[in-house]
This record gives C-alpha cells, structure tokens and sequence, in this order.
C-alpha cells in the first residue's frame, strides 16, 4: 500500500452550533504520482466539509488537510458519540484506499418553549386552557407544569402537576382546568388572571399569564327579557279583554239565537221548498198542454202529407233514362268511279250524343269521304290525305231516335299498298264513332194508392 493518513485529533466533544477543525495528513509511501480524493463519512454532508478535497503527492511526499465538523443546533442532531471516517482514495489505485477514523461527541443542549391556548376562557362555572410545551433540544426533556392565581380565586384541575417528558423535536400538551371559586350570579362579567409555569428538569422555567373571565349565572339581558314578557302578557291580556271576549261572547249571542230560530227557518225553507215544487208541476203542466197541442197539428200535417202522396202516385210514372257507352262501325266498298254509303239507324227510345270519330283509309285510296247525321254533313275530308284519323268534339251531335247515321265514300282512285296480293280492286274505308248513349223505360201504368 502506498498510501498513508493520519488524524491529528481522533476524538474531540463539540457542542451543538459549534465548530471544530481537525488536521489529516496523508503521505505517498510510493514511487508514483498520485492524485488523491478525500471525503468524511458518517456524518452528515450538511455538517461536514473538506479544505482541500482534492491533491497531488509525489513520491516520499505528505500534505495536511483540514477538516471542519459543524453540527447544526437542532433536535436533529442527537446529543452523544458520532462516529466518523475520512476515506483518502488514490485516483489511479482507488482499491488501495484507507481510512482513518474519530470520533465527536455533540454535546446536549436544551431549548423548552411553551404556548397556553387560549389565553383567556370564559364561563360561568369553568373554563378549559391547554399548555403546549415544545422541545427543539437535543435530548428529552421533563417539565413540570403548575398553575397559581394570587388571590385563591380559582380551584385548579390537579392533573396539571403531573410531569411530562417531551422528546427532543416534539411537542407535548397539559390540559388545565380552572373554576372560580365562588359563583357569580348578577352583574358584570369578572376577570381572574392566573400564572401557568412551565418548568424543565435541567432549565428554566417558563412562565405563561392567562386568565378566565367568570359570566354570571343571571345573564343581564334576563331583566328584560322578563320585563318585556310582562308588557307582551299585560298586551295580550289587554286585547283579550278590550276585542276579543266582546267578540266571542256577540258570536255566542248571535250562535244561541240561530239555534232557537232554527225550527221557524226550516219551517220557511221547507214551505218555500213546496211553493217551488208547485211552480214546476203547473210548468210541466203547460208543457204537456203545449205538446199535446204540437202533436195534433203535427199529425194534421202528416195527414196532408199522404194525401199529397196518394195523389201523386195516383197518375203515370215518369219515364226512366238510363245512360252508358255507345260505339259503332261502318264500312264502305267502291269501285273507282263509284259511289257508296252506310247507314247507322238510331234505335227506338234511344238518343246518342256523337262524340267521338275515328276515320280509316288502310290502303290509301284517293277519293272524297263524307260523314252526315240525316241530311246534315258534318265531317268531309279527301281520302288521299289520311290513314287514319281521330276527332273529338266537346258539344256532342246529338241522333235521336230513327236519326241515320252515314258514310259516303266517293271513290276515284283505288289505293295499291306496295306488298298487298291481291291487288285491291276497290276502295275499302271503314268509320268508328260512338258517344253516350241514353235509354227510355216505356211509359208506367197508373197505379192506384
């Protein structure tokens, strides 16, 4: 191993908040430079430092660094031994590193503060306090808690001389009661202070004033409280008297004279009752009397009636009419040169209303074709100029019976539809018309009621 460290001081005592310098030497027992790391452990990084972590040693050569110790004065630094050591670490043979060791003993401190909450109670026959004593020493710590008043005015809750040991960095609670010694009943609100003293084993006490403010047991506002319940029991008694009573007793005169008329009352409403019943008998009375008299003109009437009817059914009957569809066709032959017709005779009890014409010239004859109703032309139209052909007509051309119907056909070219064997050796034309038609039953027999 080439390397070696020393503490000069390997044990010292140092007290909390204090400050403690300790030289360690470290020499190169070796035939290389080395570069050496120091660091403290067992210790807290927070309270510990190194002058000079870091340094080179030649061969055969030493150094002396500082160390400083600065424990904190606080709870968290427990009172007693610490062991520490200060690793000395060769950069280039970090496993050839030693490590020195010491000691330091922090030594105990005390600081006991305490806190009474609240400061004053308030009560008619007691108040409660709590004493919060608060150890931020370094080691446990007892105290005893007492509570004293001058003039003997309160009586104190004996659990307060009980002692507390508080360990360090916590807080421990003493609950104190205080009683006034005699009651107040009336008057105003009396004050008693007190001295709570808060006293550890190896310090020195603290002392704490408080105090309780005795209310009487008579609050001041009860006078009048029961002066006004009196003046609201004299208004109440007063509007009884002077409103109310005279009202009730009217309302128990007036109640005690409908009782003793209530016979002669019933006797008015039950007359009054039969009076109404009478109006509606003689009401319904004259309502029969009117419908006996409704009836008999209405039967008057109904004999009227069917003697109207008798008379009409007593003569013919009208004719009845039956209207439905019509149509008819005509066809016509003519030789060129010619001359022909067809005639459509309307039959007996028949009227048609002509509506509609449909014309056919299927193999193209040339000629003149005439439409008439008796002697009236109605449609003429060159055959050369259709094949076939529609009309329809709004205002129809009424036929009745034994009305004639007729096409002509006046042929002077008899038409040659290429393809057609045999040739046509006559004009062939064809008409469809038709319309409504309307139908007359034969005139009835008298019939006799």
């Amino acid at each position: 191993m080439s390397t070696v460290a020393r503490l000069e001081v390997e044990s010292l005592t140092l007290a909390a908040g204090g400050q403690a310098t300790l030289p360690l030497e470290v020499r190169n027992t070796g035939d290389f430079v080395e570069d050496y790391l120091v660091e403290i452990i067992g210790v807290p990084a927070q309270w510990s430092s190194v002058a000079e972590p870091e340094f080179t040693l030649y061969p055969g050569t030493s150094t002396t660094t500082l160390l400083t110790l600065n424990p904190p004065r606080s709870s968290a630094v427990p009172a007693g031994e610490v062991r520490f050591g200060v690793k000395v670490t060769p950069n280039d043979h970090p496993d050839e590193a030693v490590v020195p060791e010491g000691v330091v003993e922090v030594l105990p401190f005390l600081d006991t503060t305490a806190e009474l909450v609240p400061r004053t109670s308030r009560g008619r026959f007691s108040g409660k306090h709590e004493i919060a004593v608060d150890n931020r020493g370094n080691v446990p710590v007892t105290v005893f808690v007492a509570v004293t008043d001058q003039g003997e005015l309160l009586k104190l809750d004996e659990s307060t001389k009980d002692a507390l040991t508080v360990p360090p960095g916590q807080a421990q609670f003493a609950q104190v009661k205080v009683a006034p010694v005699e009651r107040l009943w009336r008057g105003p609100s009396k004050t008693i202070p007190f001295t709570a003293t808060v006293s550890p084993q190896d310090g020195a006490p603290v002392t704490l004033d408080g105090s309780h403010l005795q209310e009487p047991i008579i609050p001041p506002w009860l006078g009048k409280a029961l002066l006004a319940l009196l003046a609201l029991l004299a208004a109440l008694a007063a509007i009884w008297f002077g409103l109310l009573k005279p009202t009730v007793q009217a309302a128990a005169r007036e109640a005690a004279v409908q009782v003793a008329q209530a016979p002669a009352l019933k006797a008015q409403a039950q007359a009054a009752k039969a009076q109404t019943q009478a109006a509606k008998a003689s009401e319904a009375a004259q309502t029969a009397q009117a419908a006996q008299t409704a009836a008999a003109a209405t039967a008057k009437k109904a004999d009227t009636t069917k003697a109207a009817i008798a008379k009409l059914v007593s003569g013919p009957l009208p004719p009845v009419v039956v209207t439905a569809p019509f149509s008819s066709r005509l066809t016509v032959s003519a030789a060129a040169g010619q001359t022909r017709s067809a005639t459509f005779t309307v039959p007996k009890n028949r009227t048609i209303n002509v509506t509609d014409f449909v014309l056919e010239n299927p193999q193209g004859d040339e000629g003149l074709l005439t439409v008439s109703i008796d002697k009236s032309i109605i449609l003429e139209q060159a055959l050369e100029s259709f094949r076939t052909t529609d009309y329809h007509f709004i205002s129809p051309f009424v036929a009745n019976q034994n009305t004639k119907v007729i096409l002509t056909i006046a042929c002077r070219l008899v038409g040659a539809p290429p393809g057609l064997k045999p040739v046509p050796t006559t004009c062939r034309n064809a008409m469809t018309f038709g319309g409504p038609q309307s139908t007359k039953t034969p005139k009835a027999a008298t019939k006799k009621p």
